[in-house]
């Protein structure tokens, strides 16, 4: 019955499909998935509907009690095609995982983008604290990240979204009726900061379309 009701995944276009596989490797190209309240169904419904073989690694940030934490690879992964793990430090994030951020320690990067767990906790008032690690990220990867804030409470991001734009990267957000709480999100588009808004299924497809995009550019250029 699980399996009749879940939706079909996203089509992964010709010009994807057709490009060498790259799961398994560094990803090139890293996006942060962000949530708070409601944020382990969003962002599941958003993996369930994301076909495998995309030139991509993620790093999920999620508010939530740290006794919960071993069990979210499992909450949101167990039907999808992306690998979710929790954090391994001096490994790369990458192409076709989903990478747990840490919640008593704050997750970065060294000079070889390999992930280094910090001995030192995120600044309050949250863990993870999702304005650092979008700093952390957009320092090390730039216009080669991208982050889509799910559902939440609180105005976690807002803080760090300006220099992740400064830097060419996007910036997504859960459209706030399918949201469980959308404050989060909200205040994003309040500031101006979201590119694009949708259901997580259709943020999934969004992501085909702009790697679809991106690959095709690379073919013709």
């Amino acid at each position: 019955l699980d399996e009749a009701q879940r939706p079909a995944r996203v089509a992964l276009p010709d010009d994807l499909a057709s490009s060498p596989l790259k799961a398994g490797e560094p990803a090139a190209q890293v996006w942060l998935l962000a949530a708070s309240l409601g944020g382990p169904a969003a962002v599941k419904t958003f993996l369930d509907a994301l076909p495998g073989g995309l030139p991509v690694g993620f790093l999920y940030a999620q508010h939530i009690d740290a006794s919960f934490e071993a069990n979210l690879p499992q909450a949101v992964g167990r039907h999808s095609q992306w690998h979710v793990n929790t954090v391994r430090d001096g490994d790369p994030v990458r192409c076709g995982e989903v990478v747990v951020v840490p919640i008593s320690r704050e997750l970065g990067f060294d000079g070889s983008a390999r992930m280094r767990v910090e001995d030192r906790s995120w600044p309050e008032p949250y863990s993870p604290s999702i304005d650092q690690m979008m700093l952390n990220l957009a320092q090390q990867y730039g216009d080669r990240c991208g982050v889509i804030v799910f559902s939440g409470m609180c105005s976690d991001g807002s803080a760090a979204a300006a220099y992740v734009r400064r830097q060419g990267a996007p910036i997504w957000t859960q459209r706030a009726d399918s949201c469980a709480c959308s404050s989060m999100p909200d205040s994003l588009r309040e500031g101006g900061y979201s590119t694009l808004s949708g259901d997580p299924r259709e943020l999934a497809a969004a992501l085909v379309n702009h790697l679809a995009e991106q690959c095709a550019g690379l073919v013709t250029q």
